[in-house]
């Protein structure tokens, strides 16, 4: 390999490293939806109401739900509604 590109290497790495952090930087702002989820056991008795953050999507609310029910709930009923 030339000398000339030895010395053009650490000033392209130096040049780019900003740019890489200012990418790395915009995801981690994403704003959490809260969501307020009720549901039914599979005896159709109503569970108690639950206060979830989902970063991304209703459906990963519903999914934070059953877990926290931990499967009690019958999917189906699972109802979750975004707050404000």
């Amino acid at each position: 390999m030339s000398k000339k590109y030895w010395v053009g290497l650490p000033v392209a790495v130096f040049a780019m490293a900003p740019v890489v952090g200012a990418v790395a930087a915009a995801p981690a702002e994403a704003a959490v939806s809260t969501y307020t989820c009720n549901a039914q056991t599979w005896e159709g008795e109503t569970l108690p109401t639950l206060t979830i953050e989902a970063k991304w999507s209703k459906r990963q609310a519903m999914g934070e739900a059953q877990t926290t029910w931990r499967g009690v709930a019958k999917y189906s009923t699972i109802d979750c509604k975004l707050n404000g």
